[in-house]
């Protein structure tokens, strides 16, 4: 017997009507502002003169769900479709070890092991392709494409071919289709992943189809999902609907919204497209005097909108464009930076609202991870595994008949203890940057429960020396070293942050006084950083008794975990911890995979120049011509987690750590600058310019209220004409209220 606990994503699923596949399906971001910087968002066009190579010149076209990348293939336009919910979800545990088992207090475990057959021996689980769109010429004949270009503001994709034939192609904002307009036909091939099933094909009525049915497992039944073709002339759009956006029959649901959008003229559909992208564009912008940081600002944001969306699946996380038929690591949200990272931009860059897939998919796991946290550990509370794939929420743990509840875990990756803490940092960073008690309510009992597991996880480790503060571990140091291992940085630092928030949210929500006594209490039982000495410096080292020598070259930076993303350590942190973990900046090395980001931001949030050197040096080599990172080292195309280039350009322009927005804190002065609305936590919104090498302008917007605490560019300062008094750190700090906007000058006749 088959069990399947089923996500549905929006409001219109329940409902399963066309109206609401259209209507629900928009985002909605309030009315249309002023776009604030638009000759930069045009300047960041992608133009190319070819498009045959799908992982460098692809051009990428979504709408936060529906995707797909267009490129040129033998003189035919094609495109790789797919939807963030379409994944081969099936898990075979059949042959996998039983899952290990951790005895905190006596440093011992049993079961598991590295090379799981779930893991290893079976492509799926993974996203897969839906199917290409194939656009071929008048008569059949094949294109020769002298022109492509992508223009970011309004989502078009544009390609024109000898003889000045043009085609544009669009993903409607508003609906899950495809709007083809040029001559010629469009036809539909099915996936054409090995391991899958042949999709059926036919036409109905005029409207060409495909329909696959996805297999399933013991215990998942699988899903379905149907394109559509319907033409007009030089219009067609092709639509996709999955069994996850209806109770309807999948197939008559994707032809009828294909009819209805066929069945609307282009300016309505594209009028409302646009629209919803002005939106987008409105939130925030900048104006760079570099133009590679700029350019790739306004890329990486377009990227991030084209696979994210409130109210739709968890996007793609490693691979946010499908290139190929077999991601890398399964295309698995993955839990040691890469999904957090992905996210994680969308604070600063005033796009907190698209963090909502990332929220609800971690409180939809936590059942699972409470279950785990037993399983594994024989504790109460809630443990984070390494990944977790997308359809492991849709069976529960006591409804699975499969070995070990149809959990893939593996050592010693799954099992680093920070990983928790990691994994539902994002959840309190979303309310740091838009704060709403009643959101911080929604996810508290996930917060609260992951403080639980670490609280007794704390009270089974040893204190050996006896002076109050324990050994934490036996654990893994994510992606470095033994399994085993203690004290390792992103452990503690995890440790003290979520024991801190969890405490500082029972207090918001006035509840739990007794559990966050007890979250307190433990907070002061974890150690500090482990040490070692590189050349006569003493510098962070990756777990208790590692040297410099220990780890050479990371893959993730651990040791400076701390600085970010943990936010453990900051620019306000007491001298001696800031020279600390300065000097493990300067001695770390990483190999290029996956620590760029991380270590450069941790860069500029101690100001050092390197953070916007080494950063220019590394990405301007391996930008791609559709203006990505498609080849991103080690990993290879469409990597998600590059969006998180936006937040470390937004990173070198606004920070806002310990509650205190710093303005350019990293931007070099010889570069001018301006920015409109960059977010800060607190919920305020920043606009400031740079401009010959002094601070011109800063506008800060309270959205919430509440104190706001900036570091003064200034020896003197003032807000509104009003002087202000900085203390001894230079922090000026005033009271405000909802909609109150600041404007900040130097006191006197101060130069800038």
């Amino acid at each position: 017997m088959q069990t399947q606990k089923r996500r549905f994503f929006g409001s219109f699923l329940a409902v399963g009507s066309i109206a609401c596949l259209i209507s629900c399906i928009g985002w909605a971001a309030g009315p249309v502002e002023n776009i604030p910087f638009p000759d930069a968002l045009e300047a960041a066009t992608v133009a190319e003169s070819k498009i045959t190579d799908i992982g460098r010149e692809a051009l990428v076209l979504g709408n936060g769900d529906l995707n797909a990348l267009l490129w040129d293939r033998d003189g035919a336009l094609c495109l790789r479709v797919t939807k963030n919910d379409i994944w081969d979800a099936r898990i075979d545990t059949s042959k996998d070890p039983d899952l290990l088992q951790m005895d905190i207090k006596n440093r011992t475990w049993k079961g598991g092991t590295g090379a799981v057959p779930s893991w290893r021996k079976h492509p799926y689980p993974q996203p897969v392709c839906a199917g290409e769109v194939v656009i071929q010429g008048p008569k059949s004949k094949r294109m020769s494409i002298t022109e492509a270009r992508l223009d970011l503001r309004h989502a078009v994709a544009s390609v024109r071919t000898s003889g000045d034939v043009e085609f544009k192609v669009r993903i409607l904002a508003d609906r899950n289709v495809l709007l083809i307009e040029g001559p010629g036909t469009v036809c539909l091939r099915g996936p054409t992943a090995a391991e899958l099933p042949a999709a059926k094909q036919g036409v109905t009525d005029g409207v060409e189809w495909l329909h696959m049915t996805m297999p399933g497992d013991v215990d998942y039944k699988g899903m379905d999902y149907a394109l559509a073709v319907a033409t007009q002339t030089e219009r067609k759009v092709v639509a996709l609907v999955t069994s996850f956006d209806t109770r309807q029959n999948v197939l008559e649901t994707a032809v009828e919204l294909a009819r209805k959008a066929i069945a609307t003229d282009s300016k309505t559909l594209v009028g409302v497209h646009e629209k919803t992208w002005e939106q987008f564009w409105s939130a925030s912008g900048l104006a760079l005097g570099d133009r590679f940081f700029q350019d790739a600002w306004y890329r990486n944001m377009y990227y991030m909108r084209c696979f994210c969306r409130p109210g739709t699946a968890m996007p793609i996380t490693l691979y946010a464009g499908l290139a190929n038929d077999k991601p890398g690591w399964h295309g698995a949200p993955t839990l040691d930076y890469n999904i957090e990272q992905v996210f994680w931009a969308m604070f600063s860059c005033n796009q907190v609202d698209l963090m909502e897939p990332y929220v609800r998919y971690i409180k939809a796991f936590a059942p699972r991870a409470r279950w785990l946290a037993k399983q594994t550990y024989g504790l109460e509370g809630l443990f984070l595994p390494v990944n977790i794939f997308g359809p492991e929420h849709l069976v529960a743990p006591e409804d699975a008949q499969s070995k070990n509840a149809r959990q893939i875990a593996y050592v010693p990756w799954t099992y680093g203890l920070g990983l928790t803490g990691w994994g539902v940092q994002n959840l309190w960073l979303r309310y740091k940057y838009q704060p709403d008690l009643e959101y911080l309510d929604s996810v508290y009992p996930v917060l609260r429960d992951a403080a639980e597991f670490y609280t007794n996880v704390l009270e089974q480790c040893r204190d050996d020396n006896g002076d109050g503060k324990v050994e934490v571990g036996p654990s893994y140091n994510p992606e470095h070293g033994p399994f085993g291992s203690f004290n390792n940085p992103v452990d503690i630092a995890y440790f003290r942050f979520l024991l801190d928030v969890a405490a500082e949210s029972a207090r918001l929500l006035n509840r739990d006084k007794d559990l966050a006594q007890r979250w307190t209490h433990q907070r002061t039982r974890v150690p500090d950083y482990e040490t070692t000495s590189h050349e006569g410096a003493t510098i962070v080292a990756n777990w208790k008794g590692a040297d410099a020598n220990s780890v050479r070259v990371h893959n993730v930076a651990s040791p400076t975990v701390p600085i970010f993303p943990a936010e453990q350590i900051t620019w306000f942190s007491p001298p001696e911890d800031k020279a600390l973990f300065a000097r493990t900046l300067q001695w770390i090395k990483h190999n290029g995979n996956n620590s760029h980001i991380m270590v450069n931001v941790a860069r500029a949030r101690f100001s050092m120049p390197e953070a916007y050197a080494e950063t220019r040096a590394h990405f301007s080599k391996i930008v791609t011509p559709n203006g990505l990172y498609a080849g991103w080292p080690g990993h290879g195309y469409y990597l998600a987690e590059s969006w998180a280039f936006a937040g470390l350009v937004a990173e070198l322009l606004l920070q806002s750590v310990d509650d205190i927005i710093r303005v350019f804190p990293a931007w070099p002065k010889e570069h001018d600058a301006k920015f409109v609305n960059l977010r800060a936590q607190g919920g305020f919104l920043v606009s400031a310019t740079q401009k010959d090498a002094q601070m011109m302008h800063i506008e800060i917007i309270s959205t919430v209220g509440g104190p706001l605490r900036i570091l003064s560019p200034w020896k003197a300062i003032r807000a509104n004409g009003k002087p202000l008094i900085p203390d001894t750190r230079g922090v000026v700090e005033i009271a405000t209220r909802a909609g109150q906007v600041f404007e900040f000058s130097p006191h006197s006749n101060e130069k800038h």
